[in-house]
């Protein structure tokens, strides 16, 4: 169907009745020469039966039978979506495209972009049930972010929503991506399952699985597949997968493709549900609402406890994928095999008695009682969910950082997993102690910067990267670790924005954000960088030492912060001790070494000093030295930027060496901050 844009377009070329250019076309409706080639397209489609046709020469339209388009424009003025079609135009092109950009679609409906958004913001709603995001993707527009099946899910009740609208606009625009399946081997599949099964499903729930079936071809041929499902077990126990599974070949055969076997499950799970439902209930309609349910389920019994479980995804994720084969055993009249009734109220009265009285609606919803084997099931999810939440409101979880970037970059990303999660850092060690520390009972993770595959152990191991990224984050909330609740990580908050906004935030907006929300926010995006020539003055530096062992170079250097008042006396001594116990692991690039000492109390100011030597100096296991970059740090923020800086600088080798041919310690730190 033709928008009104279009068809002022052709009325614009019939009134001519001659070739007009691209450029005065754009001019002419103010609009950008690509969203005129987008609106010829458009109107490509449309015309294909009727007996005119646009040309293209060099760069000019024209018209191929003007009394034949004058006829078409007698009876088509144009076609104007109301508010409610235009959101659900927007919600199945997210669905079906997977990627939107808001001024093609500005274009394509003839509104702007605040109204877009108004649009955007009532669809995120609707994502949400199904725990769906948009990602900002700079140039590209909006992408949809989730699982693949929940992806399935939600485009069906787009779907849904617009066939209730009985709208030709949103039913060209369904026709629109489905109309290259032919739906004849669909039906056959369909038909040929049922009398394998032995039952016929109701029209509601045929036309239900059809479409879905429609989408499992449109989106495989996309690539977009479902590569494993929640209840595979149970679902590979029932007739109706030995159907599927057997009728997959007149599928396959008709549509030349290969569908995993997660698809047959997840078909397999819309043929359960064809019978699960009373007939007084919509199939669908209640099938998909099963997450929204539980979740005022789990809300009801968090009421009454004194831990909040309300949020805790691993329990909804476990409830709903729990519940789907309950509804069916309930239905059906199965019992459970094993009982663990008698068990369970007998250890947790109290938590199945307030499970038995919150089920309420789970039961009117099918129009069954949960026996008490059924709800014992539920109490242990429950009794789960509460210890896993009491631990995270009692305990810090103990981390051990295993870090082969040396104490610089250990230190930073300690202090970036103290920032964001509520966790305490037991130690931060070199690759090579991890051995030593492997019987200490005060850890729960480990933190590491390095391959360490061959290290067994029973605690759980994350590889991160020194400096923390997005991915890392991701990846210790999957643990998951338990973010630090008081404060907000300035990143996110900007991410939050700009997605709703869609647009970037300007730096005049990030700036009033981070004055007005101060100590609550985590700045990892303004936060004072401190730089090379803060933390290293000309005093510090010593072009030719006299040492001749490795301790009379630490010492040295040692004696350089020691004379300009930044340690006391015994952080020397710790300096030298600790590469006595530890070895060297301070040796962060070839013939450099990083001594240093945790003693904070010892330090009076963050400081580096740098004594290099002619001749090279024997360190331990064979090694040899020519510089030794020495440092003490005060704060446990603000040195850990020139920390980095320093050590990234220095590994560069023709860095060292214009450092080391040095006449001067002006030129040492002119050549450090160049």
């Amino acid at each position: 169907m033709l928008t009104s844009k279009s068809i002022e377009l052709l009325k614009f070329l019939l009134d001519r009745r001659d070739k007009v250019s691209l450029k005065e076309l754009a001019e002419h409706f103010n609009l950008s020469e690509r969203s005129i080639r987008y609106e010829v397209e458009k109107i490509e489609d449309e015309i294909k039966k009727e007996d005119f046709r646009l040309i293209l020469t060099k760069g000019e339209y024209s018209i191929d039978g003007y009394i034949s388009l004058e006829k078409f424009l007698k009876n088509n003025t144009g076609y104007v979506p109301s508010p409610k079609e235009r959101e659900l135009y927007i919600f199945l092109k997210i669905c079906f495209e997977r990627v939107i950009n808001q001024t093609i679609i500005s274009d394509e409906l003839e509104i702007s972009k605040s109204t877009i958004k108004t649009h955007l913001r009532d669809i995120r709603k609707s994502l949400e049930i199904y725990n769906l995001e948009l990602e900002l993707l700079p140039k590209k527009g909006l992408i949809i972010k989730g699982d693949e099946e929940q992806l399935r899910q939600c485009t069906l009740k787009a779907m849904y929503l617009s066939k209730k609208q009985k709208s030709r606009f949103l039913d060209d625009v369904i026709e629109g991506y489905l109309k290259n399946i032919d739906e004849e081997g669909l039906k056959l599949f369909i038909n040929y399952c049922q009398k394998l099964m032995d039952k016929i499903i109701s029209d509601e729930a045929y036309e239900i699985i059809l479409r879905y079936l429609t989408m499992v071809i449109y989106f495989n041929r996309k690539n977009c597949v479902i590569k494993n499902i929640k209840n595979e077990n149970f679902l590979k126990g029932t007739k109706e997968y030995e159907a599927v599974n057997k009728s997959k070949a007149l599928l396959e055969g008709f549509y030349e493709l290969e569908l995993s076997e997660a698809e047959y499950l997840k078909i397999t799970d819309y043929f359960l549900g064809s019978h699960t439902y009373n007939i007084s209930y919509s199939y669908y309609e209640n099938w998909v609402e099963i997450e929204i349910i539980v979740r005022n389920f789990i809300e009801k019994v968090n009421k009454e406890l004194d831990v909040d479980i309300s949020n805790d995804e691993t329990l909804i994720l476990g409830l709903v994928n729990h519940i789907k084969p309950t509804i069916y055993r309930i239905k059906n009249g199965i019992e459970l095999e094993n009982t663990i009734y008698e068990e369970v109220v007998e250890s947790y009265p109290k938590i199945f008695s307030l499970v038995k009285s919150s089920v309420g609606e789970l039961e009117k919803f099918i129009n069954n009682k949960f026996t008490n084997d059924e709800i014992a099931f539920l109490t242990i999810h429950f009794k789960a969910a509460i210890d896993r939440n009491v631990k995270k409101k009692r305990e810090k979880i103990k981390v051990l950082i295993v870090c082969g970037s040396g104490y610089g970059s250990s230190r930073l990303l300690a202090q970036q997993i103290k920032d964001i999660y509520r966790v305490e850092i037991v130690d931060t060690i070199p690759r090579y102690l991890l051995e030593k520390v492997n019987k200490r009972k005060d850890i729960d993770i480990i933190l590491t910067t390095v391959p360490i595959e061959d290290f067994k152990t029973e605690r759980q191991i994350i590889k991160v990267s020194p400096l923390l990224t997005k991915e890392d984050i991701q990846k210790l909330d999957n643990y998951p670790i338990p973010r630090d609740s008081k404060k907000i990580l300035f990143s996110e908050l900007i991410d939050v924005i700009e997605k709703n906004l869609g647009e970037k935030v300007p730096e005049k907006l990030k700036f009033g954000l981070k004055n007005f929300l101060d100590t609550k926010l985590i700045d990892d995006i303004f936060h004072k960088k401190v730089t090379i020539f803060d933390l290293l003055s000309e005093q510090r530096i010593k072009l030719k030492g006299k040492a001749k062992t490795w301790k009379e170079a630490i010492t040295e250097a040692g004696e350089l912060l020691l004379k300009d008042d930044c340690i006391e006396d015994g952080y020397i001594d710790d300096m030298i001790q600790i590469v006595e116990e530890f070895g060297n692991y301070i040796m962060l690039v070839p013939n450099v070494i990083f001594p240093h000492a945790k003693a904070r109390d010892k330090v009076k100011k963050t400081a580096f000093s740098i004594v290099m030597y002619d001749e090279k100096i024997d360190f331990i296991d064979g090694q040899k030295i020519d510089m030794v970059i020495s440092f003490c740090s005060k704060n446990e923020r603000e040195h850990l930027d020139g920390l980095i800086n320093i050590i990234e600088k220095i590994e560069e080798k023709s860095l060292k060496e214009k450092i080391m041919l040095c006449k001067n310690t002006k030129d040492v730190i002119k050549n450090f901050i160049d």
